[in-house]
């Protein structure tokens, strides 16, 4: 688990093991630019770890917002069901 070589070559097994479509979408920089690995391997990791655009702004920032703020914000823009159960 230590060794960066093993780790980085399992790694790229599990991406050549994905089909096709799977790598369309993240694309080859998401096999190089993986925080999975950072947070594994690191003698110091990171509190918090974003792995995508998404996370960087807006997760990120709602973890920093009280939990009352957080909930509200995501209850008034999630979409609710018209009829209940």
């Amino acid at each position: 688990m230590i060794e960066s070589a093993r780790l980085s070559s399992n790694f790229q097994m599990l991406w050549d093991q994905t089909s096709s479509e799977i790598r369309e979408i993240y694309g080859e920089k998401y096999l190089a630019s993986n925080c999975m690995e950072h947070a594994l391997t690191a003698c110091r990791p990171c509190t918090r770890y974003s792995a995508g655009w998404d996370a960087k702004l807006f997760y990120l920032p709602l973890s920093y917002l009280p939990t009352f703020l957080v909930d509200a914000l995501l209850y008034w823009t999630s979409m609710k069901p018209e009829k209940a159960l």
